[in-house]
């Protein structure tokens, strides 16, 4: 025999995505037309409680005054003399039939024309819970689908003695509320079919979308290399899903085993591009200082009497190029092993400042667009190193013959500080922007390339971004966006 969940998992998803949204559907349905008839149920008792409380609350106010009204005192003696001329008036009146009975349980008098035997005499039960409670009593009796309710209550003096007891026997017609019951009936089956007929074809339709795009998410997926690791997906039901989990963890499994080998490759291409790179810039000085050495060793005249000049031109001439190799040793440096972070809370609007402050303020002017103090958690040192970098690339990239004119912009957007540096350069060609942050490449003649690597790098410690846009008319903008410190919002 087929376990039922096993029997269920069998049949496709689109059949089962298909049923469940009819199971929801009639449930929905089958509960409204539920709730429909108890409405009806409880309204049809509510409205003849109340019609027969108003009824017992007439009679018994009439009874009343008729008994305030006689003559003499009334009591359990004279209680039929007293009623018997007005019971069928107050009958009448009440559209219901009126019985009364001594405090024995004996009929004494009646406005039905022929009361059945039983009835002649109250039940022992009914007189011993009046004569308990000395409160109201209903009998209920179904009979030919028809509901009978009699109740039983006191009649009292003057004296607020009991005298007698009155029973008023009514019987339920729902006649006018089942004829009702039964259009709305008719209408709600009307509804119910028009509404699991849309939504049969609604429920279809969305079957077949919801398969269709499963569907195509595993081609795509069976067609998709991406270096990365990925864990297998478990799945045990045999439905189209199942066809989607099988080709990702067919595609899983061979990432995984390419994802090392390649990213090891990649690390070292990138690494000799990087030694390449470093070795390239490191002969462009090395070169001039063996052509001077050379030189200077060819026309070396001890007896020359401007052998010092010449000594100290050739000196000055070497150690400009030990600095440029030595600034291409340090820039190396700097983006292979930066040093230990300390951050700390900084007021961005301050310590920016004062990173700017090395520079002439005639070409580099800072504008922030908030009020300090804004904080952030950085590393003072590490600011000043991006803020310097991309200042001096700015001034850098004005053409010569221009004044330039760098401006550093402030401003806080969404729990984020943006850092702006926008320059009057040339900007940069569109082929070369989607390279700018590699550590190998430069569009100077005598940069290094990591600077700007550099500059990622940090920004990326502390869950910032970077990213560069040329201007709509000259040079060129870096945008650096960092997260906000909590102790902003106290």
């Amino acid at each position: 025999m087929i376990r039922k969940g096993i029997l269920f998992d069998r049949i496709s998803l689109r059949l089962r995505v298909f049923i469940s949204l009819m199971i929801i559907i009639l449930f929905t349905v089958g509960l409204l037309g539920f709730l429909m008839f108890l409405h009806f149920q409880q309204t049809a008792k509510t409205f003849h409680e109340n019609r027969l409380s108003r009824k017992e609350k007439t009679i018994v106010e009439t009874i009343d005054y008729a008994i305030t009204d006689f003559p003499d005192e009334v009591n359990e003696n004279n209680i039929k003399d007293v009623l018997k001329p007005k019971i069928f008036e107050f009958s009448d009146i009440n559209d219901i039939h009126i019985n009364i009975y001594d405090l024995k349980g004996n009929l004494l008098l009646t406005s039905e024309a022929k009361i059945a035997e039983e009835r002649k005499k109250i039940p022992a039960q009914v007189l011993r819970i009046l004569s308990t409670t000395d409160d109201r009593v209903e009998l209920r009796k179904v009979q030919d689908n028809e509901t009978y309710i009699s109740t039983f209550s006191f009649i009292y003096n003057l004296n607020q003695r009991p005298i007698a007891i009155i029973s008023l026997p009514y019987m339920h017609d729902d006649s006018f509320q089942k004829q009702e019951f039964l259009i709305l009936l008719e209408r709600f089956f009307i509804v119910v079919f028009i509404v699991i007929f849309i939504g049969a074809i609604i429920s279809w339709q969305l079957s077949n979308s919801v398969i269709g795009r499963l569907k195509e998410v595993a081609e795509r997926l069976s067609s998709t290399h991406v270096v990365r690791h990925n864990k297998p997906i478990n799945y045990s039901s045999k439905d189209e899903v199942k066809v989607l989990v099988d080709s990702y963890n067919e595609m899983a499994l061979k990432l995984n085993e390419q994802s090392e080998q390649l990213l090891k490759i990649e690390r070292e291409e990138t690494w000799r591009e990087a030694a390449r790179q470093v070795a390239h810039e490191l002969k462009n000085p090395l070169t001039p200082m063996r052509l001077q050495i050379q030189n200077f060793n060819r026309k070396f005249d001890p007896q020359n009497p401007n052998i010092k000049e010449k000594v100290d031109e050739l000196s000055k001439g070497l150690l400009k190029q030990i600095d440029t190799i030595s600034g291409i040793a340090e820039a190396f440096s700097d983006f292979t092993k930066m040093p230990v972070r300390k951050d700390e809370i900084i007021d961005i609007v301050e310590d920016l400042e004062v990173a700017l402050e090395v520079f002439d303020e005639k070409f580099v002017h800072y504008n922030p667009k908030v009020e300090g103090p804004l904080y952030i958690n950085f590393d003072p040192h590490y600011l000043v190193r991006v803020i310097t970098n991309l200042v001096k690339n700015a001034l850098q990239a004005v053409p010569m013959g221009r004044t330039p004119e760098i401006e550093v912009k402030l401003d806080v957007n969404n729990g984020f500080v943006s850092i702006i540096v926008v320059d009057n350069g040339v900007g940069i060609s569109d082929e070369h922007i989607d390279r700018l942050f590699e550590p190998k490449f430069t569009t100077k003649s005598s940069g290094s390339g990591f600077g700007l690597a550099m500059v990622k790098k940090i920004i990326e410690e502390y869950d910032g971004t970077i990213r560069f846009r040329n201007n709509s008319t000259e040079g060129a903008s870096f945008i650096i966006s960092l997260p906000l410190n909590d102790k902003n919002k106290n």
